[in-house]
């Protein structure tokens, strides 16, 4: 019997993908395995949107040569978004390589490997087919990817060279999937794309993600929908109307703002202003019990000192709950590369670090006024849960004392202590 692994990076959509990927494997007869030692077929599913990606995904698959090396029966195959980056250059980087497949490609993986295939990508991915899943989350969520590609066009970004244009999975198609998740026990559907509120304007003209809430809202068995990857551009009457009265929509937005300066927004190509942003979090805020999430960017070419301080400002006068920030990143093909002048490196790391010392600051006195709350916390571990302001991996966790939590269930917990971070609480 065939033994196979998959090695999964990147965001929560590779993560999608690479379960269709475990699926196909699978269904082909392959025996998975968590440890590629222990395989006969290695499957590195890669991610490409910045270099730090790149080199990791480079790393893991030196990783998995260096196996070869030891065991030369072992087949190593390359797949995803590292392809779609490199082409066939890739190959030649890594000759080890048997297979390298673009994302179109994955779950044709075990039938290229039969036909001694080398190479299957397609400039631009244009599927967007159905799949089985096997999800590789615990039981109780699950991402629900409703898009796949971008039409953005962010000047830094290299996703709809990448991933293609932007394309909307059916609405029917999407709400099953998330019947079939539900009755594998998922209690949380997280819904992922490039852009999950440009939802079915592609296939259905116009904004579709608040029916699709609404229909999600009435599949047995989930009990939070978390929405992820919205833009600050699209959010109507109809999406904050599902935000306000949708009973399993989760009082959670993250809506990535990359900055606050009209200026640099302007060379980024976000397609709104800081009187966008500012307007959409007061319509926001006046939704009950909403937290908000963002990201930011620092060190974007030309960012002077008065644009950084902008920048923190707005930050401070914004409070959101939750906040990621990172460096640009130079990379090659998007227009931002070529941009000048570059914020050099120190500089970019300073700022990064002041962004978040704030943002430390303004999470900690968030918290700390949910101290002696009870609320609804979904466990993750019988230690730890979250609750519908927390997403999985990227937000804090509610760390639980005196007795312990079943896996999986709801429970009410009472808030006892906070750091900047996280909270501490104990059943009741």
């Amino acid at each position: 019997m065939n033994t196979a692994a998959v090695v999964l990076l990147g965001c929560p959509k590779n993560r999608v993908d690479a379960e269709t990927l475990l699926a196909a494997l699978g269904i082909a007869g392959y025996t998975l395995t968590p440890d590629p030692a222990d395989a006969d077929l290695v499957v590195v599913t890669t991610c490409a949107f910045l270099r730090s990606a790149v080199r990791e995904s480079e790393a893991a698959i030196r990783r998995a040569l260096a196996l070869r090396r030891r065991r030369p029966g072992l087949r190593v195959v390359v797949a995803g978004c590292l392809v779609q980056r490199l082409g066939r250059t890739l190959q030649r980087r890594f000759p080890g390589v048997e297979l390298a497949v673009g994302i179109d490609y994955l779950t044709e993986v075990p039938r290229l490997l039969r036909l001694r295939a080398a190479y299957a990508c397609t400039t631009l991915p244009t599927a967007s087919r159905p799949a089985p899943r096997l999800p590789t989350t615990p039981r109780h969520y699950a991402y629900l990817k409703v898009a796949d590609g971008c039409d953005n066009h962010c000047s830094y970004c290299l996703l709809p060279g990448i991933r293609g244009r932007f394309r909307s999975r059916r609405l029917p198609e999407v709400v099953g999937e998330a019947r079939s998740l539900a009755r594998a026990g998922a209690k949380e559907l997280i819904l992922v794309a490039q852009d999950t509120t440009a939802y079915g304007r592609d296939i259905y003209r116009g904004p579709t993600l608040p029916r699709l809430l609404e229909r999600l809202a009435g599949v047995p068995g989930v009990e939070w929908l978390r929405l992820m990857y919205t833009h600050p551009a699209r959010y109507g009457p109809a999406l904050l109307r599902e935000l306000e009265h949708n009973p399993r929509l989760c009082r959670y937005v993250d809506v990535p703002i990359q900055h606050a300066a009209d200026t640099v927004l302007h060379r980024m190509n976000r397609h709104h202003t800081r009187a966008d942003i500012e307007r959409l979090i007061a319509r926001l805020r006046a939704i009950d019990g909403i937290h908000l999430r963002t990201t930011v960017m620092v060190g974007f070419p030309g960012e002077t000192e008065q644009e950084f301080t902008e920048l923190l400002r707005f930050l401070r006068a914004a409070e959101f709950d939750r906040l990621g920030a990172f460096e640009f990143s130079a990379e090659p093909g998007t227009p931002a590369a070529a941009l000048r002048p570059r914020v050099p490196a120190a500089l970019r790391a300073e700022r990064l670090a002041a962004v978040m010392e704030l943002q430390a600051a303004i999470s900690r006195r968030r918290l700390r006024r949910l101290r002696g709350e009870t609320l609804s916390v979904l466990a993750d571990a019988p230690d730890t849960a979250r609750t519908e302001w927390d997403a999985p991996e990227v937000d804090g966790v509610v760390r639980i004392t005196g007795r312990s939590l079943p896996p999986g269930e709801f429970a009410r917990v009472r808030i006892t202590g906070s750091d900047e971070h996280d909270l501490t609480g104990r059943p009741v």
